[in-house]
């Protein structure tokens, strides 16, 4: 195989994001840099809320014009070295080097903004950051975790 077409194996076709296993790869070679240079790492995972109900209500191929205008948006507000990784079919999983979990959130707040503007879905979002004994599993775990206890709060605001 090419390195071309082991690069276009490793990026997901719709969202221009990379695929799981090539992500990870990536996501372990950046938390090792992290640690090596002392820099912070922070994971955070996203949730496209509601992409079932797109899915449902309005076809598949709308499910995947959403699934793309987040991506999009993520990149957006992302440097072009940060890491968005399509982790599932509407999770995502970003690596983001060398900032802290609060510039992190300013970020991701930043992208909830543009999909509320465009009358586009949210995202509900999870992180971590870096610890010097974690793996990239530990991370996306707590990142996980996060991830749960903030849709649990969305959740709680509603009722």
């Amino acid at each position: 195989m090419s390195a071309g077409e082991r690069e276009v194996s490793s990026i997901d076709g719709l969202t221009g994001a990379h695929r799981r296993d090539a992500g990870i790869v990536e996501l372990k070679r950046e938390t090792s840099r992290a640690k090596r240079t002392g820099q912070s790492f922070v994971l955070v995972f996203v949730d496209v809320d509601g992409l079932k109900a797109t899915n449902d209500s309005r076809g598949h191929p709308a499910g995947d014009q959403l699934l793309k205008a987040i991506a999009d948006r993520m990149r957006g507000h992302l440097r072009g070295y940060d890491l968005i990784v399509r982790f599932g079919g509407d999770e995502f999983v970003c690596g983001l080097l060398d900032l802290k979990v609060d510039e992190v959130a300013q970020r991701f707040e930043l992208v909830n903004a543009d999909l509320a503007e465009a009358n586009q879905s949210t995202i509900t979002v999870g992180m971590a950051e870096l610890q010097a004994n974690d793996s990239v599993e530990d991370l996306i775990a707590r990142a996980d975790a996060a991830l749960y206890t903030a849709r649990q709060k969305r959740s709680d605001a509603r009722d």
